[in-house]
């Protein structure tokens, strides 16, 4: 039995009425092909499963040969429509009708045995989609685990977590599986319902070591039970109603920075047709916007610099005196005193110097979480790179973001020591090595970031040099 819909095509057996397959149009994996939700075939319950309170009736229940309302489904541009299975063999009589409706599957189960209705809960798991091993393989990789909206807060749960024994949830608003970018969410009747999540142990081959996956059930009563399957897009899931938006981890309090900047990029997208692009454009804009931010910080390093000299001079002379001497107050003084010369306040400086960073850092921040979270990265290529949302194929961009926060580094006017600025200069070669496997849209945003301030940095460094920091030149030559 088939059903199309403009969005999915889904294939069900007769045999248990279970689930064969789910697929995503609007998403391609590895191989180009429609994305598959329903994980590879193993042993036990499966997605869409009925299960009761007694193991030899699911037994029996999944064994038996359920009679489909058609064999085919089409559900139009409407995306309505209803396939029910029946099955009845002795005591035991059986149903499973799913509607279709507009991004949700409503489904209701009946199982009723001697004219009495069993207790039964419906399944999804052990986990959702197929994950390639190159997703694995991609830093931050987020694997398959149990979610559930309890009362106000979502709760995440690796199977690992899991493997001690089941964990019921009581008040369960939804409950499902999720993967980094896809989701199967069960959402009991009028959003409150006993729920539960389960790891499976799935088998292994000869040279992987066995696997857990987590599996969620939620009860089932005379209504139907809510069903979401696919991508974790939040402005498609907000639409849905229900909080299924909450399941896309936007963060608590860097959320309402970074669902703007996800519909932003969307929209960036829809005008340039390539994420890469759209990518470097968006982070232009939003540096040009923080430029201002910038130019402070540039100057107030470039003034630190020219005092820099003069500051060591003082700091020499009381490094042998103790934290708690009085004569320390004579120092901080004498450094007063310093900037007080140069035009400058201790206070109206350290101010300067740190603002411009406090502010920028949650959009920072935002940027770099909307790109961990937007299933659009999935697939996109950019250039050489066949999927933002993997790793670069070449290292290019992680080794040129590397390169690009050295030269930054050399430019950037600063007070620190030669020692404290051999071990700074350490860093761009640590960070490239750590974001190697980072996902190539990440590190495309940053290395975008880092050129752009390296221009603002060449302009503003020549156009005020001579104003600013003219002397500090003069200085170290004489140094």
């Amino acid at each position: 039995m088939e059903v199309t819909g403009e969005e999915f095509t889904i294939a069900f057996s007769n045999r248990g009425a279970r689930l064969l397959s789910w697929t995503l149009r609007r998403h391609q994996d590895a191989r180009g092909r429609p994305e598959e939700m329903v994980p590879a075939s193993t042993p036990g319950p499966g997605p869409l499963d009925v299960e009761t309170d007694d193991a030899a009736l699911d037994d029996r229940l999944r064994q038996a040969l359920f009679v489909p309302s058609s064999e085919t489904l089409s559900l139009g541009t409407a995306g309505v429509g209803t396939l029910r299975f029946a099955f009845a063999g002795g005591d035991i009589v059986a149903e499973k009708e799913l509607e279709f409706r507009p991004g949700l599957v409503a489904v209701s189960v009946s199982v009723k045995r001697g004219g009495r209705e069993a207790a039964r809960r419906l399944l999804w798991g052990p986990g959702v989609g197929n994950p390639t091993e190159a997703e694995r393989e991609v830093q931050g990789y987020q694997g398959p685990q149990g979610v559930g909206l309890i009362g106000g807060a979502v709760e995440r749960l690796p199977p690992d977590t899991l493997a001690a024994g089941p964990r019921s949830l009581d008040a369960v608003r939804w409950v499902g599986v999720e993967s980094q970018y896809f989701a199967a969410i069960l959402i009991p009747p009028r959003g409150r319902g006993l729920g539960q999540l389960r790891a499976v142990r799935l088998p292994s081959g000869d040279d992987t070591k066995p696997q857990l996956a987590p599996v969620a059930a939620v009860d089932v009563s005379p209504e139907p039970t809510l069903l979401f399957v696919g991508a974790k897009d939040y402005h498609r899931l907000q639409g849905l109603g229900h909080e299924l938006a909450r399941v896309v981890p936007v963060g608590d309090w860097i959320g309402p920075i970074v669902v703007p900047l996800m519909r932003l990029l969307r929209w960036v997208h829809g005008r340039v047709g390539n994420y890469g692009w759209s990518i470097v454009l968006l982070t232009l804009v939003i540096n040009v916007a923080m430029a201002p931010l910038r130019h402070y910080s540039i100057v107030n390093g470039m003034r630190m610099a020219k005092i820099s000299p003069e500051m060591k001079v003082i700091q020499e002379r009381y490094r042998k005196v103790p934290l708690m001497d009085p004569k320390r107050q004579q120092m901080q003084e004498e450094i007063a005193a310093l900037y007080a010369r140069h035009g400058m306040n201790m206070g109206t400086q350290m101010l300067v110097g740190c603002l411009p960073l406090l502010l920028t850092m949650p959009f920072l921040f935002a940027f770099y979480r909307m790109l961990t979270v937007s299933v659009d990265l999935r697939g996109a290529p950019f250039l050489w790179i066949p999927d933002l949302s993997q790793k670069d194929p070449y290292f290019l961009t992680p080794v040129l973001m590397g390169v690009s926060m050295f030269a930054m580094q050399k430019m950037t006017p600063t007070s620190l020591d030669p020692a404290q600025q051999r071990i700074m200069m350490l860093m761009p070669v640590m960070l490239a090595g750590m974001f190697l496997w980072a996902p190539a849209g990440l590190n495309l945003y940053w290395l975008t970031a880092n050129l752009f301030s390296i221009l603002q940095q060449v302009v503003e460094m020549r156009l005020l040099g001579s104003s600013v920091g003219g002397s500090s030149g003069r200085e170290k030559r004489r140094g």
